[in-house]
């Protein structure tokens, strides 16, 4: 019809994103495709906030004692063990247990938390 314009316009792009920080709360979220970012560096960044902001959540929700709330590295380990994310040996296979800790916070299994803060 006459009121009816048609506008040829290019994609949906993604948007450059040039504050790692920022990026990395996007990837936590799942408003990015999980191909695109280093699981390691966003969970890393996670459990860092986690630790410093809302120890008590990863302590309820992993039954962490105080001993493995020391550094992020070490409540992986732990989460990991106690979730059964082990390979050949005994060696905890920390993708997994990434991977079950980033769902875990996306399903609010964690509770609702900010990443503001």
């Amino acid at each position: 019809g006459k009121n009816l314009e048609l506008l040829d316009t290019p994609g949906v792009l993604w948007p450059k994103l040039e504050d790692q920080r920022a990026a990395a709360r996007l990837a936590m979220t799942g408003a990015v495709s999980d191909d695109v970012y280093d699981l390691e560096h966003v969970m890393k960044q996670l459990l860092n906030h986690l630790l410093t902001n809302t120890p008590n959540i990863l302590v309820e929700r992993y039954k962490l004692k105080e001993e493995e709330m020391t550094d992020v590295d070490t409540i992986l380990e732990s989460i990991g063990r106690r979730r059964g994310c082990l390979v050949s040996g005994g060696i905890v296979d920390f993708d997994k247990a990434r991977r079950i800790i980033l769902q875990d916070y996306r399903n609010t299994k964690l509770g609702t938390i900010t990443l503001d803060k």
